[in-house]
């Protein structure tokens, strides 16, 4: 079977599978997850029992990860997003809908960053994102599931690892998407060589996941 008909099909089949989450319209957003990445995501979180979630880059598909949690009536989700306009409308979304309680976006803009792998190299402000985990962790407990989907250009993802490592509970899954992508691959390769981390692709998406080792 062709490869992009695969992942057609692939996605017409988790859209089935979310169906009792999309209980109105949200928009497609730029930064989304493919659906069966989505699928993938949400398997983790229940067969895992994930309950603690960082996603770094958020969109609709936040909100329906966000209605998943209530929906099994545990775990929470912190979003960090660069994009004001993307934060703005999932943070609105969430409060519409009562999901306050279970998730919150916040809007960290980019800036030059110290662990990024180049002099110049952005990454969500990093006083902020220290300020906003650490609160986080303090009332949940460490990370369990760390959802890396932004920010999307070059190598910018780099710094989710070196930043966030000693926030992660032992045997946290790392997720990664758009792993498809060149410079995606040079980072997963990064990760694996100086944290350890045994990266695998599911089949039919453009997500990783690797075990943070205790």
């Amino acid at each position: 079977m062709d490869d992009s008909l695969a992942r057609e099909l692939a996605d017409l089949s988790a859209l089935q599978r979310i169906g009792s989450l999309n209980t109105e319209y949200l928009p497609q957003l730029a930064g989304d997850l493919r659906p069966a990445a989505l699928v993938a995501v949400m398997d983790e979180i229940v067969l895992g029992a994930r309950t603690v979630l960082v996603e770094l880059g958020c969109g609709s598909t936040s909100v329906l990860l966000a209605r998943l949690l209530h929906q099994r009536g545990f775990g929470h989700l912190l979003c960090i997003e660069h994009d004001e306009r993307t934060a703005a409308f999932v943070a609105s979304q969430l409060r519409r809908e009562g999901l306050g309680s279970v998730a919150r976006v916040v809007h960290a803009p980019l800036s030059r960053h110290p662990a990024a792998l180049s002099r110049h190299g952005q990454w969500y402000a990093p006083q902020q994102v220290h300020d906003e985990v650490l609160s986080y962790i303090d009332q949940f407990g460490l990370v369990d599931l760390l959802l890396v989907d932004g920010p999307g250009f070059g190598d910018s993802r780099y710094p989710a690892l070196p930043v966030l490592r000693a926030v992660l509970a032992p045997g946290a899954t790392v997720l990664v998407d758009d792993v498809d992508r060149p410079d995606e691959q040079a980072v997963l390769a990064r990760w694996s060589e100086e944290f350890g981390l045994n990266f695998r692709t599911a089949p039919r998406t453009s997500l990783a996941g690797a075990t943070a080792l205790a």
